[in-house]
């Protein structure tokens, strides 16, 4: 059975920072929990019982604090061993995490979304859906609307700057070339209004926007330059959005394509767009799974050097934690033990090292990273093989949120996470430092989007979006711990 995990939460009572079981983002199949998420659940609890008695508050308040925050990471430490820099005083002691953690760091978020108000959904993503046989299941308009967004990604995280994206889709027909469209969760002209009117309120730049046109969506490609110029020029979005495998008018399609893709980048150069961000990985499907594989990045990044290619979800397969993989989370874990690195993107990592002249790829880490959170040492193997080929100077910081909920669990798990020095010398993999964090939480995108961060830096403490984060803050809200993605139960 499916379920929404804060539903579950509220049926079993147990709140918890962070979610201890594989969350889905709707474009995979969720599963039940592992033996060791349910080991690291009780520890948590028992704990919380334990602190919230001392400290005179119940114990859903109490995991909803920053000690309850701290109490999270350090179960994961008592089962996987050191790999986040947490420690107990943080339980009793506010301040003791305000010493810990950077201040000030410059967090952009390049993958957000949210639902259009008053969308009565099934699922978000059912293009994928559809070909793994998911049931149909209602979502809340509210807990997927803008206003559970703004809250979570920028009242109750730390989040600086946001990349609002979508799904690439028509007006006029559905996702199998069906009349009628309504499955998008937010058009563009939808979410181009909303940064527009996020950064006037604000007073300054707290978000930017994907277009959402794709090659395949008309099989005449003056049609689709048609709406590239519009999208460019009338609503002036950032960057493009794309997932392959979705086959809109049954065709799914590669990004080394020379007669479907390389018109669509050369017009993207023309209207003076030189940023590309794909969807790689996580694709549950039967049909179309070959077409979400990273192989088709190479041939168009060294055939395109101007333009950029953000890689979302690292390329991750869909095989981690126990979906779909072939043999399972433990067949999935002992094959990165034993080559290093994970499925897929170990294939993308193997581009780059061949390939001096791949400067122009960024994988960005959006779901996959949460995804690892619970489990530490996929972790290591992710952002280490991503480091050791790419450079912490081209990994692009992403939560893939609202689904995760806010993204301060996310967050903090970035900010605490230790290299181990036995994956160093077994893999090769760097250990990572305070500025790698920095590169990778927001100013390699900065770089990528021409976003003055020092100027963003002056205007953000002032602006009116700091000023109602504030007021929130004072009233006494604390973060929610809900999740809103998806639950095997």
């Amino acid at each position: 059975m499916w379920i929404r995990k804060c539903d579950k939460d509220e049926k079993t009572g147990n709140h918890l920072p962070i979610p201890c079981q594989m969350i889905s983002n709707e474009e995979i199949k969720p599963v039940p929990q592992t033996e060791t998420d349910k080991r690291v659940e009780q520890i948590i609890l028992d704990s919380a019982e334990r602190y919230s008695k001392k400290l005179g508050i119940d114990r859903r308040t109490f995991l909803r604090t920053t000690g309850g925050m701290a109490c999270a990471f350090l179960a994961l430490n008592k089962v996987f061993g050191k790999f986040y820099d947490v420690d107990e005083v943080e339980i009793y002691e506010p301040a003791a995490t305000e010493e810990k953690l950077p201040k000030g760091v410059f967090i952009f978020d390049n993958q957000t979304h949210f639902c259009q108000d008053g969308m009565k959904t099934n699922l978000r993503a059912m293009p994928f859906l559809k070909d793994i046989g998911a049931p149909i299941i209602g979502n809340s308009t509210e807990d997927y609307n803008f206003r559970t967004y703004i809250k979570e990604v920028f009242f109750d995280s730390d989040t600086t700057m946001a990349l609002l994206s979508g799904i690439p889709s028509r007006a006029d027909i559905d996702y199998w070339g069906k009349p009628g469209n309504k499955q998008n969760i937010l058009p563009v002209d939808m979410a181009v209004s909303v940064r527009n009117q996020v950064n006037q309120m604000a007073g300054s730049q707290r978000m930017l926007v994907h277009g959402l046109i794709a090659p395949n969506h008309y099989r005449d490609f003056s049609k689709v330059a048609e709406e590239m110029e519009r999208e460019a020029k009338v609503l002036k979005v950032d960057s493009w959005k794309h997932y392959t495998h979705i086959p809109l008018n049954d065709q799914p399609w590669r990004y080394d394509d020379e007669k479907v893709a390389y018109p669509f980048w050369e017009k993207s150069l023309q209207l003076g767009i030189n940023i590309t961000c794909v969807h790689k990985g996580l694709a549950d499907t039967a049909r179309t799974e070959s077409f979400a594989h990273p192989r088709d990045i190479k041939k168009a990044a060294l055939d395109f050097p101007q333009m950029n290619f953000v890689i979302y979800h690292s390329g991750m397969r869909h095989g981690y934690r126990g979906f779909n993989s072939g043999g399972g989370a433990d067949a999935v874990k002992a094959d990165s033990e034993r080559l290093g690195g994970v499925q897929w993107t170990r294939d993308l990592c193997k581009d780059r090292d061949e390939n001096p002249k791949m400067t122009n790829v960024y994988p960005e880490i959006g779901s996959v990273f949460a995804m690892c959170v619970g489990d530490p040492v996929m972790m290591a193997h992710l952002l280490g093989s991503l480091m050791k080929s790419f450079g912490a100077d081209h990994i692009i910081w992403g939560t893939d949120c609202l689904w995760w909920g806010s993204p301060q669990w996310i967050i903090q798990a970035m900010h605490r996470f230790q290299m181990p020095e036995e994956m160093q010398k077994k893999w090769g993999y760097p250990p990572i430092t305070k500025r790698d964090k920095e590169m990778i939480f927001g100013l390699n995108a900065a770089r990528l989007y021409k976003i003055d961060v020092k100027a963003q830096r002056k205007a953000i403490p002032q602006d009116y979006m700091t000023r109602y984060k504030a007021a929130y803050i004072d009233s006494g809200r604390l973060r929610d711990n809900r999740y809103y993605g998806w639950v095997a139960d």
